[in-house]
């Protein structure tokens, strides 16, 4: 786990900065203060969701692939629901929010299920 830990830790300084460089300067117009925040909602729910995965793949091999699926469900089922909130709030700034939401979704998912099946390939 921290060997993760250290990774996404990695990964959420090169989106940082990436984030700061781009809304400082061609997107300037486009930042909206929710988007550091979201960042790190991304790093937190991603570590406990790795975190929980690997807990469930030392104890039980048959059971695995549905608790998978449905730890993948929960958090996916999350995600809408934040987003949802979120759009409901501020309508002002849905598009920027979805972007930015679906972004880190797919750059978070992909180092995670990555990350886990590395995992699982050195267990079997």
């Amino acid at each position: 786990m921290r060997h993760f830990l250290f990774k996404s830790t990695v990964l959420t300084v090169i989106v940082f900065i990436l984030g700061a460089i781009s809304y400082s300067t061609f997107l300037k117009p486009f930042y909206i203060f929710i988007l550091p925040i979201l960042l790190f909602f991304f790093y937190g729910v991603t570590n406990l969701v790795h975190a929980w995965l690997l807990k469930i793949a030392g104890k039980s091999g048959s059971r695995f692939t549905s608790q998978y699926m449905a730890t993948s469900f929960i958090k996916m089922f999350f995600y809408l629901l934040v987003a949802i909130v979120y759009v409901v709030i501020d309508r002002e700034n849905t598009k920027v929010f979805i972007v930015n939401f679906l972004l880190l979704y797919v750059v978070f998912s992909v180092f995670e299920v990555t990350e886990f099946l590395k995992v699982i390939k050195q267990v079997k």
